[in-house]
């Protein structure tokens, strides 16, 4: 073990399960999606003699053994689960977001937490996710469409200057960029580091979550979590915005019912830090066989001033005639899409949104909800997001894959179609494609030729997928 660790040696109570653990290979961690599967019904479409732990904490959630291939199952394909390292789940558990808020997820990217937060919604009210990094927001936009997840405006902008015209907030979340020490068991290179770079960040971090705090609303709560274990980047960064705010910010108990995890330091190198942080959670790879993490969970007191406030921006929802091809083409009933908005957002783009969003002027949005529809071509294409979450109701133009179909489908090979798949097919076009009853994306059928072409987005694509 690198002597980088040597100095977490006094926090530490148990130092040898602490090096013993380091060097494990992580658990594999999932959890079901909530709007397309339920725990048991995924369970039963994973392999028979797979050996999936639920967490004892977080319901929905399983350990799988570390050499499961978890992203190659057909399953996570077709967005029935995600793949998330534990100690990641634990921010959006204490951020504990409800039905109809309005949540800003001030570092999004990859994405992982977003999810979470929206699910959690139940792809109800509104999520800010915003990154400054726009190739790492486009990789949480393919998660978000994947997972079938529509009340999510995306932006791309510095989080430390995010407009004061955004919020108010019901909750933030500040997954601060960071040293990532507490990803050791998947990182090996960390090792290699022979010096703390902390100072580095430290800056970006207290700038992440004074904003926070100004976008929060009155009485409302925000969490501030890193994977790593530098109190630098942890307590004392949370300690300076304390000190700042005084009065009107207070720490609030960070308490996970079955989770072990110790408290946060109050003292380090000779610096007293305010008594409150010892409600902070910290986490240490040896206490549950996980990476390690910090989160701090802050109230913003109610007596405190709100946030300047921008009224959203509305929309124009344009509904026809795309919805009346949809149900030409696929036998779906309009009245299926009446909780949403359809908005075109670029001459080719046309996207969906729950109705009650709200979105931000300032920044400029990147996307508002899920790419829903192709509309540049003579034949508007359904996206596979789009064809996943609402191809459960469709009675025409579906193919129902065997196996090995499906697997070449999920390759993006084309495969050959019996006639009995395309019995209610009629003739060469778009197809809905499932498997097992469950929708996968969107063909090419020709009638002509008795095949099938793939659709499947290159970005998604697996070859061998297990099925």
């Amino acid at each position: 073990m690198s002597d980088y660790f040597e100095r977490y040696k006094p926090l530490i109570h148990e130092w040898k399960a602490f090096q013993e653990a380091v060097q494990r290979p992580l658990p594999t961690t999932i959890w079901a999606n909530p709007i397309k599967t339920t725990p048991d019904s995924l369970l039963k479409l994973l392999p028979n003699n797979l050996e999936a732990q639920p967490l004892p904490w977080l319901p929905g959630a399983f350990r799988l053994p570390p050499d499961f291939p978890s992203g190659l199952h057909w399953t996570y394909l077709a967005g029935l689960y995600h793949v998330q390292e534990e100690v990641s789940l634990l921010p959006i558990t204490l951020l504990d977001p409800q039905l109809g808020e309005r949540t800003l997820d001030l570092c999004a990217a990859p994405g992982n937490k977003t999810a979470q937060i929206s699910l959690a919604m139940r792809n109800s009210g509104s999520v800010i996710a915003n990154d400054r990094n726009i190739g790492r927001m486009r990789a949480t936009r393919h998660t978000l469409d994947r997972l079938g997840i529509y009340n999510v405006t995306t932006t791309v902008y510095d989080g430390g200057n995010f407009p004061r015209q955004a919020g108010p907030f019901d909750r933030v979340l500040v997954d601060a960029p960071c040293t990532c020490e507490g990803t050791c068991r998947k990182d090996n290179g960390i090792f290699a580091n022979t010096g703390v770079n902390s100072q580095k960040l430290v800056g970006t971090q207290r700038a992440l979550l004074r904003k926070a705090v100004q976008l929060c609303r009155p009485g409302g709560r925000i969490v501030y979590a890193t994977c790593t274990f530098a109190p630098e980047e942890n307590e004392l960064v949370v300690d300076a915005i304390l000190r700042e705010f005084g009065e009107k910010v207070q720490m609030q108990p960070a308490a996970i019912p079955g989770f072990t995890a110790s408290p946060g330091v109050t003292h380090w190198q000779g610096q007293t830090l305010d008594e409150s942080l010892h409600h902070a959670l910290r986490v240490w790879p040896h206490q549950n066989d996980t990476g390690g993490f910090f989160v701090a969970v802050l109230q913003k007191q109610p007596d405190t001033a709100a946030p300047e406030t921008v009224e959203p921006p509305t929309f124009t929802s344009e509904r026809e005639p795309w919805l009346s091809m949809i149900g030409d083409h696929y036998g779906i009933d309009s009245a299926q899409f009446e909780p949403y908005h359809l908005i075109r957002w670029s001459r080719k783009r046309l996207y969906l949104v729950n109705r009650n969003h709200q979105s931000v002027s300032r920044p400029q949005p990147d996307a508002v909800g899920m790419f829903f529809m192709h509309i540049d071509g003579k034949y508007p294409k359904w996206t596979t997001g789009a064809a996943q979450l609402f191809g459960r109701y469709a009675t025409r133009q579906v193919v129902d894959l065997e196996p090995e179909q499906a697997q070449a489908y999920l390759a993006r090979q084309d495969c050959g179609l019996l006639a009995q798949q395309t019995a209610v097919c009629n003739g060469t076009g778009y197809a809905l494609v499932r498997y097992q009853g469950i929708p996968l994306g969107v063909g090419v059928y020709r009638a002509r030729q008795g095949l099938l072409e793939s659709l499947f987005p290159k970005g998604w694509a697996r070859a061998g997928a297990i099925m």
